[in-house]
């Protein structure tokens, strides 16, 4: 019987006082007689193969003594018939659908990593996609600006007949096209997106039903304008029809780089919730048409002599940098994801006011004036710092392993824009205030959209 003696000052050591000397003696050959009798159940040993230390090796799995007498002894293939690895096996068996998506929208089919990851690099054969493309409908719509009173009824001063939101925005279609590349084993994607959303609006208003004369509050602004020998002011008070027409144009292009949303995840209720960043340059172009006629001799436009037209057309070109961040929250085959984009841009702002009619351009008449005799049609460039943001809430749902559908809510908000209602100066002789356009308006564009994505 072994006995062990420890102390406190020395390590624990064996003590065979007591064993009989014969076993003593033989323990070191009966050792070696059962390492011996061991090695009938190993395999045969290959000494024509390369050393372990020239090349790495696959270990086959840990295998009990009643198998030892099956195992294989051939040496390990490395070529490609061999049995696929196990955690390829699993990924393929699982249904399409069940990966998390890429990026918002953006869904992986079978062969795909949970963390967003692919197996590509290593299995060739593996359903991994690499492009995406997108397509769908918009139908957006602004907030009004501030409201500038163009008719009203003389009569009746507190009856105000028509404003500049008459010929409001509404609800306007639109259309967005996307297409990207994943790359980095489908970590990051690189994405062009442009959009479009146009309109255009109508309101007219006669001097039928008035207690008074169709008259403009614009009056005593259009004083020292002539248009065809007569005061500006003769056409446009007590006329016979007013008319304003104005247009909306919204154009957006975007160059992107995305994370595949691992910036960080989480389990919550069942789904898994993942963060990503973005970055890229942007240009978001706003253009608005402004447009108030009269007709002094009757209610239809036909482009008759006496008919005068005040135009105004501005664009802002907002060209910058953008940075942002994506949330999915991954459910099966729904994806919810929220996307935030936050730039600063260089705002290119072109302008042009303009009074005219068939018979040409009204010019100032005032001798007081220092610009007597120039035509009213003034055309003016700015540029300036504007800012501008966007949150985009939605969901997708994948319908098949490379096709899903995606609706949600945009919301852009834009500041330091020029607007055409603010292009209407208080004195229209003065004509380097009209050239001054100014530009401290804001803009709010919000709306839906739906489409599809495929990948491949």
């Amino acid at each position: 019987m072994e006995k062990h003696v420890c102390n406190m000052e020395a390590a624990c050591r064996p003590n065979f006082e007591g064993v009989p000397e014969m076993l003593v003696s033989r323990f070191p050959a009966a050792l070696a007689l059962t390492l011996s009798a061991s090695g009938l159940f190993a395999a045969p040993v290959n000494l024509d193969q390369p050393s372990s230390l020239d090349r790495p090796s696959y270990f086959a799995p840990e295998k009990s003594p009643a198998q030892l007498w099956r195992q294989n002894t051939q040496p390990v293939s490395l070529t490609e018939d061999a049995p696929a690895p196990a955690d390829k096996i699993y990924a393929e068996s699982l249904e399409p659908g069940m990966m998390p998506s890429a990026a918002y929208g953006e869904s992986y089919g079978s062969g795909c990593a949970s963390d967003g990851g692919c197996y590509d690099e290593c299995f060739q054969d593996c359903f991994c996609p690499t492009w995406f493309a997108y397509a769908g409908a918009l139908a957006m719509t602004r907030d009004n600006s501030n409201e500038v009173w163009l008719s009203n009824d003389s009569g009746d001063y507190a009856a105000r007949t028509m404003g500049s939101n008459a010929a409001g925005m509404g609800w306007k279609a639109g259309y967005e096209l996307r297409f990207g590349r994943h790359f980095g084993c489908s970590n990051w994607a690189w994405e062009v997106d442009y959009w479009a959303v146009r309109g255009t609006a109508s309101h007219t208003v006669t001097n039928q039903g008035l207690i008074g004369q169709l008259d403009t509050p614009l009056d005593a602004n259009f004083q020292g304008l002539t248009y065809n020998g007569s005061n500006v002011d003769d056409y446009y008070n007590n006329a016979q029809a007013h008319r304003l027409q104005r247009s909306y144009d919204f154009y957006n292009v975007e160059l992107n780089f995305f994370q595949d949303p691992n910036f960080y995840n989480a389990n919550c209720c069942g789904g898994n919730v993942t963060f990503g960043a973005l970055a890229g340059l942007r240009y978001f172009k706003v253009r608005e048409g402004f447009a108030f006629s009269t007709d002094p001799t009757d209610y239809s436009f036909n482009g008759a002599d006496d008919e005068l037209h005040y135009d105004i057309d501005v664009d802002n070109n907002l060209i910058g940098a953008q940075l942002g961040m994506i949330m999915n929250y991954n459910f099966d085959r729904l994806n919810l994801y929220a996307k935030t984009k936050f730039g600063i841009y260089g705002n290119a702002i072109n302008q042009q006011s303009r009074m005219y009619g068939n018979l040409g351009n009204a010019y100032i008449d005032n001798a007081l004036s220092p610009n007597n005799g120039r035509q009213y049609d003034v055309s003016a460039n700015k540029g300036r710092v504007s800012f501008l943001g966007e949150l985009d809430l939605g969901a997708g749902y994948q319908l098949t392993k490379r096709f899903s559908i995606n609706g949600g809510y945009r919301v852009v908000a834009a500041s330091g824009i020029a607007l055409a209602t603010e292009q209407i100066p208080q004195n229209f002789e003065d004509l380097g205030i009209v050239a001054s356009t100014p530009s401290n308006g804001d803009l709010l564009l919000h709306g839906g959209y739906l489409g599809g994505q495929f990948i491949w």
